[in-house]
């Protein structure tokens, strides 16, 4: 086979030619490798943020501190009395009574004996509980007793006649009435439970909220203000004891009723600014709840136009991208599984 000569020369120039493509390549490996270098993708987690705060309602001062919440303070007192039942009670057949007066258009005294009887429009017999005298041209109150039991003797105010009176004149000159109603007729006993006065009490503060409530709500005719409400017993009281026998009792509640008035958006605004001081150096608030919003009344002065309200809010916060933690020279030499663990921690 015939052999191919190659010259000194060429050689020379083929052994540079390789080792300037070898140095070549090198470089721009080099070059690329330092260019790209390494992408770290960090998804921060979300960490709640709770704050519990309190804020100043003012309603006469205009000021311009932020935190301080415009509104309106309040109060009313209301107060009621109402009779109750005791809720183990029996009704039983008795003798209505009540007091007639007779008045004596005569010149002479008129005497009638221990149970003369008084008939009412109905025909309904009365008898007089005592002897009767009625001096001339006056009046005189007598106690009457029904003739039978039963509540159809309970009878309202009327006139009476005297069925056993003959004498016409008599008759035309004795008048007989009665102002107040008949009672008695059916009587009613019980025994007073520690649960019929806990209801009758908390049935009548209910009325007395509500009534509180709308008198309040008529001096505030704005539809957006969210209405706060603090109540106080002033007095309370019952005139029976539990395991008395009774079948009524009479309930009295006086109930103090404050409110505050405000925009619930101007609360959001100073809950935002109080959320946003907690949040440490090189976080940032990412979101918050809106629905987390809560408040309740402490305190209040309807003179002094003043109010209080403890106020609960939450939010989340992140870490900022430019956090010293997340320093690029801290990853400087790291394998992917150190970035990991310093990461982590």
């Amino acid at each position: 086979m015939p052999s191919i000569f190659i010259s000194p020369h060429t050689k020379i120039a083929y052994l540079f030619l390789g080792s300037t493509i070898v140095i070549l390549a090198g470089v721009i490996f080099g070059l690329f490798n330092v260019s790209i270098g390494i992408e770290i993708i960090i998804t921060p987690e979300p960490e709640e943020v709770d704050i519990n705060f309190e804020v100043q309602i003012n309603e006469e001062v205009i000021t311009e501190d932020s935190k301080i919440l415009s509104g309106r303070i309040l109060e009313t007192v209301q107060e009621a009395q109402e009779k109750n039942m005791a809720q183990a009670t029996v009704s039983m057949k008795d003798y209505a009574e009540g007091e007639v007066i007779l008045t004596n258009n005569t010149r002479q005294y008129i005497n009638f004996v221990v149970s003369t009887r008084f008939g009412s429009p109905e025909g309904l017999i009365f008898r007089a509980v005592d002897r009767i005298r009625i001096p001339p041209n006056g009046q005189t109150t007598v106690l009457v007793r029904a003739d039978k039991m039963g509540g159809e003797y309970d009878i309202g105010p009327t006139k009476f006649t005297i069925p056993n009176l003959r004498d016409p004149n008599l008759k035309k000159n004795i008048l007989v009435e009665n102002k107040e109603p008949m009672t008695g007729g059916i009587k009613k006993t019980g025994i007073v439970m520690q649960a019929d006065l806990d209801k009758a009490v908390n049935e009548l503060k209910e009325k007395l909220y509500t009534t509180g409530l709308a008198e309040i709500e008529r001096e505030l005719p704005e539809s957006d203000l969210k209405i706060i409400i603090k109540s106080d017993i002033l007095e309370e009281k019952t005139d029976a004891q539990a395991g008395e026998e009774k079948a009524e009792f009479i309930t009295l509640v006086k109930l103090k009723i404050g409110a505050v008035a405000f925009k619930e958006k101007d609360l959001l605004d100073i809950a935002l600014e109080f959320l946003n001081e907690k949040i440490p150096s090189g976080k940032k608030l990412a979101a918050f709840e809106p629905d987390s919003l809560s408040y309740r009344l402490i305190s209040y002065d309807p003179e002094k136009k003043l109010a209080a309200l403890e106020v609960q809010f939450r939010g989340y916060m992140i870490i900022k991208a430019d956090h010293q933690i997340l320093e690029k020279t801290h990853f400087r030499d790291l394998t992917a599984k150190e970035i990991d663990n310093y990461l982590a921690d």
